[in-house]
């Protein structure tokens, strides 16, 4: 080899190693970042959490005439019965990041060892077995375990999530009650603050008796609720206001609206005093209403609530009650939020209250029922309510309507 090509390859060589320790220090510089990055958002994270349980205390934690046991955690407070091991309340804030966080599911169960008197566990739900094969089996007593914070409220924080999986927060619910109508309820909740972009705050329990039937396998012999609520207040100085929920804990064939209550109801049922630390005129404000309308729960701003049964003309149903009313012929009223005119088949598809995909009453109008209207159903109707009378049936996705053939069978509804 040449002097020169020597000298290249040398060059080359060394070129070659300053480029590896540049790539090597920048990628130090990078994970330092990035760890840096991870200190930060842990420091952030629990400075919220800290925020969210001084906002707590401005309200006030439930007050109670039976000796209960407050335990604050990370991320929410309970007042936990120690006679039921379960909460008698429990309170928390869903505040808008629920927008922004992607942390899933923990799922580490675990009995909560803040609590002196014990909570539930795992045997007071199931039994686990280890098989030989080493996998586990389950016996269970037909129960889930129903969270009472949920654990999608704290997706933006991995404490607070892995918090929710305590037993102290848990009841028994069955599984078409959890999985199905109070997770309903616990994603409504989400939806309003994602899109009002206000903080709420929650609270959540069961109705609490000595006269509720036990699991008779369970190890503490926890006792079934026969109801579970869920109160939420805005308690902004714009738009002050509240409602609860009191759901059987069972599959609830009706739409949340159907289950809203006051809080001063609540209040009732359970001795509970919440909010104490309100003025009377804002805390009879919020707690003495049980206004559904009042808050942003449609995703479709077209869409609303049923009419109220009781306001309606006497043999007429609203959207919510065409289930109950399969296989009968009767008038369902309801406003048109949604219509199709199909030109391939020539059907007009009507959604009354709900829009599609989440519709709850549907109008069909095909190809030869159509040429009995002197209108656009599509287009005239848009935006108005509408009393149908018809046979109402089920559709293959199991949604009640009605096919309409003539004109007349569809009126228009002036609400009084």
């Amino acid at each position: 080899m040449k002097h020169g090509g020597i000298l290249i390859f040398i060059f080359i060589v060394a070129f070659k190693g300053f480029a590896q320790n540049l790539l090597e220090l920048k990628q130090r510089e990078l994970e330092q970042l990035k760890q840096q990055e991870r200190s930060l958002n842990s420091e952030i994270e629990r400075l919220k959490l800290a925020q969210c349980l001084e906002l707590l205390k401005i309200p006030g934690y439930p007050s109670s005439s039976v000796p209960l046991e407050t335990i604050a955690h990370s991320a929410y407070v309970i007042g936990f019965d120690c006679s039921m091991k379960m909460p008698a309340w429990t309170f928390h804030l869903v505040t808008p990041d629920i927008t922004f966080g992607n942390v899933s599911r923990t799922n580490d169960f675990r009995v909560d060892s803040a609590i002196t008197c014990g909570s539930s566990e795992e045997k007071d739900y199931f039994i686990r077995a280890i098989n030989t094969d080493g996998t586990y089996s389950h016996d269970g007593f037909g129960f889930d375990r129903g969270h009472l914070v949920p654990s999608a409220d704290f997706k933006w924080s991995p404490i607070g999530l892995s918090e929710t999986y305590f037993y102290s927060n848990m009841t028994p619910q069955r599984p078409e009650f959890n999985r199905e109508s109070w997770a309903e309820i616990e994603g409504l909740v989400r939806k309003i603050v994602d899109a009002e972009k206000k903080t709420l705050y929650v609270l959540t329990a069961p109705l609490l008796s000595n006269d509720l039937k036990p699991i008779i396998r369970s190890v503490h012999q926890i006792k079934i609720p026969d109801f579970h609520y869920k109160i939420i207040a805005d308690l902004s100085k714009e738009t002050p206001r509240g409602m609860a929920f009191l759901m059987p804990n069972r599959k609830c064939e009706f739409r949340p609206s159907h289950y809203v209550v006051s809080i001063d109801s609540i209040e009732k049922l359970t001795g509970l005093d919440f909010f104490p630390n309100l003025h009377d005129s804002i805390a009879r404000k919020i707690e003495g209403s049980a206004d559904f309308n009042a808050w942003n729960t449609q995703s479709n701003n077209k869409d609303v609530e049923p009419l109220n049964a009781l306001d309606l003309p006497k043999g007429c149903f609203n959207t919510e009650q065409a289930m109950s009313k399969v296989g009968a012929t009767c008038t369902i009223i309801g406003k048109v939020v949604s219509a199709k005119f199909s030109s391939k088949s020539q059907a007009t598809f009507i959604n009354l209250d709900q829009s599609f995909p989440k519709q709850i009453f549907s109008v069909m109008i095909w190809k030869d029922g159509r040429k009995n209207f002197s209108y656009k159903p599509e287009v005239d109707l848009m935006g108005k309510y509408i009393a149908v009378k018809g046979r109402v049936e089920l559709d293959k996705n199991g949604v009640p309507g009605i096919t309409v053939e003539q004109e007349e069978q569809i009126q228009l509804f002036e609400e009084e």
